[in-house]
């Protein structure tokens, strides 16, 4: 998380705590929550306040009719994500989509079959008709992100399965693939949350409005999946709803008070929300003879009973769509898609040390669109000078796979390549860029820890504020580099420990992230090893082993590692103390390794990438047995053999069993020389 601001503003944000969170199993929708979160990160709300200064202008000249008529409606292009969903359902997940969009179509417009209800019930609300929007959907079908779903064909609707949106992070969710869209998230959340979405959304971004399994879409669902609207939220009018909040609509309700409103003259003040079905003008509003408008979406009755909104409604989405999100949308993904090809490869990046490495193998996927049948010829910009480059094959027709492979890297320096291979046919030219890490380094993680017996106070806190001292306490890390990845213990003696938050500090002051966050309810004590790869926490008193952050230790990567870390301690509620016993933190960063390790002649690994099976061969005279191991990204030995020899030429078959995709570090040792390599398991 980045924060711009001083330490001692970072400890006054720190001192309170929503206690909204007390009443959030009550509540069927998670905006308020989302705006909490959301606003905790600068960028995002900064980027929030210019939005709404957009919106206020705009709303401020449509007042003054300084506008001009409206014209053609704003086509908003929508993608569907079901990172949950089986890809053997995709019609039937498909169809859903398209329901939804159906939907928000009909009820945006005022066009849905139910808006005859109104005829009843307008004469308990004089004068008010419902509103129309000056917008319409649709479900993209071209220029789609290239290599996010491999089911996801040009020319199809734009509905993931299986995709991870936003590398699974939870709210702010966010994926700068999908920027341009209005994103359905369609994931699994409490049992008391139906969906949440931002008040004010942008697209640029790539944000998303985020669902329940059992709240999307209408008709009978994809049970395959797990995803089947459930009554009486199966309509799809829990999604016209929250997409009210992210066209930066308010609830028509105040939270218990006739003080508050939602800032629209044709909506009457009401103090609290509406559940199930009343009828209309049997809910009293604030204002004496007036009724609430229980049958409006922005309320929180069922599915069949929400039918309308009204025209200032419409107003601030109209205001809030053309000002904001107009210009962010992703242009001509609505039309259908042209013939042509796309190109895509899991090989990103590939690492290689000219030191020890002849080549780099990168493989390409090469698909058409509507039966393309041009011949696409393959070239290359970017490669390191002194490299050489071939396409295996060089040209293709059909739908299929070529490799590019980077040759002659011993004749190159050291350093990131960006490397733009170009497919050109005598129609259509496409580019996809990919990275060469030509460096040789190695991954050395190093831990630096407290006192054993620190014994520190957390001072008791009170009401939701956080205890006076506030505990902090510094461990200074005097090595420089940049951080690959990390892991953070903290081990704490407390009764009660939901009452506390950890926060680790980076130190230049501006970056920090929450380690713990009042979790794991009435339990006592917690010792705790952060790490983004292990598991959620299971709760236990003592809440011991390897989980998760509440915020990824990501978020540090790239900076530096050298300098004074922060732990701070908060506890917020009285009753109940604790201590800080010790704590430390295991930095893991890239070191270049000096030209002498590298003594050996004609080393090599092959193939990588791999699929855990390789081969090690090495030409030395030296008469040493050769010792192999290898190291996970954490600096942990998954691997350790030495091997005898019977003359110059090693040539020595690997094979690592059950081990996870992902970057290992395999070090061969001939004596006192020795030679660390970065090899990929796929």
């Amino acid at each position: 998380m980045k924060m711009n601001f001083t330490i001692k503003s970072l400890f006054a944000m720190l001192m309170l705590i929503c206690v909204a969170n007390s009443y959030s199993q009550q509540r069927t929708c998670g905006v308020d929550e989302y705006m909490e979160e959301m606003l905790k990160n600068p960028e995002l709300a900064k980027k929030y306040e210019e939005n709404q200064k957009k919106f206020q202008a705009e709303l401020a000249r449509r007042a003054n009719g300084d506008y001009s008529a409206r014209g053609a409606s704003i086509v908003i292009p929508v993608a569907v994500h079901f990172p949950t969903g089986n890809e053997a359902d995709r019609d039937c997940l498909v169809a859903l989509a398209q329901s939804q969009v159906d939907v928000l179509n009909a009820d945006y417009t005022a066009m849905n079959a139910d808006i005859s209800n109104w005829t009843a019930a307008s004469p308990f609300y004089p004068g008010l008709q419902p509103g129309v929007a000056n917008i319409s959907f649709c479900l993209a079908v071209s220029d789609h992100p290239v290599g996010v779903d491999p089911e996801l064909l040009e020319g199809e609707p734009a509905v993931t399965i299986g995709y991870n949106f936003a590398n699974g992070s939870g709210f702010p969710e966010l994926d700068s693939n999908w920027a341009g869209y209005m994103n359905f998230l369609i994931k699994p959340l409490d049992g008391t949350t139906l969906g949440y979405s931002p008040l004010g959304g942008s697209i640029e971004n790539g944000g998303a409005v985020v669902m329940n399994l059992s709240t999307f879409g209408t008709g009978s669902g994809c049970p395959g999946s797990g995803i089947v609207p459930g009554a009486p939220f199966n309509l799809g009018r829990t999604v016209t709803h929250e997409l009210g909040h992210f066209y930066n609509l308010n609830h028509t309700f105040a939270d218990f008070t006739c003080t508050g409103d939602d800032g629209l003259a044709d909506t009457p003040n009401i103090d609290t929300e509406s559940y199930n079905c009343p009828p209309a003008g049997s809910v009293n509003a604030c204002t004496p003879g007036q009724y609430s408008l229980t049958m409006n979406y922005m309320d929180y009755v069922n599915d069949a009973c929400m039918y309308m909104f009204t025209p200032d409604q419409m107003n601030v989405v109209d205001a809030y769509v053309s000002s904001v999100l107009a210009s962010q949308i992703k242009p001509g993904v609505c039309e259908p898609a042209t013939p042509g090809f796309n190109l895509a490869t899991t090989d990103n990046e590939i690492f290689s040390c000219p030191n020890t490495d002849t080549e780099a193998v990168f493989t390409f996927n090469y698909s058409t669109i509507l039966d393309f049948n041009e011949t696409t010829t393959f070239s290359a910009s970017g490669v390191p000078a002194g490299a050489s480059v071939a396409f295996s094959p060089t040209s293709l027709n059909s739908n299929g796979s070529f490799t590019m492979t980077i040759g002659n890297l011993g004749m190159t320096a050291q350093g990131d390549y960006t490397i733009t291979v170009t497919g050109t046919s005598s129609s259509v030219t496409k580019s996809f860029d990919v990275v060469l890490n030509n460096n040789c380094t190695e991954i050395q993680c190093n831990t630096y820890e407290s006192a054993p017996n620190l014994n520190l106070t957390i001072t008791d806190g009170a009401g939701g504020s956080a205890g006076q001292p506030i505990l902090e306490h510094v461990i200074n890390i005097p090595d420089s580099g940049l951080i690959e990845s990390m892991t953070v213990n903290v081990n704490v003696s407390h009764t009660y420990v939901s009452d506390v938050r950890a926060v680790l500090l980076h130190p230049n002051q501006t970056d920090f992230i929450y380690l713990w966050n009042l979790n794991c309810g009435n339990n006592d004590d917690f010792d705790v090893t952060f790490d983004d790869e292990a598991s959620a926490i299971t709760c236990g008193s003592p809440t011991v082993g390897t989980f998760q952050p509440a915020q990824a230790l990501s978020a540090f990567s790239g900076l530096e590692s050298q300098g004074d870390w922060t732990l701070i301690m908060l506890d917020y509620f009285a009753g109940d103390e604790g201590t800080l016993n010790n704590w430390s933190i295991e930095i893991c960063s890239e070191q270049q390794l000096s030209v002498d390790e590298f003594s050996a002649n004609e080393f090599s690994i092959f193939p990588n990438p791999n699929n855990g099976e390789f081969t090690i061969k090495l030409n030395s005279n030296s008469g040493n047995n050769i010792a192999v191991d290898v190291f996970d990204i954490r600096g942990r030995k998954i691997f350790n053999n030495s091997y005898s020899r019977n003359n110059s030429d090693f040539s020595q078959s690997i094979k690592l069993n059950s081990v996870e995709a992902g970057m290992y570090l395999v070090t061969v040792s001939d004596g006192a020389k020795k030679i660390t390599k970065k090899i990929i398991v796929e």
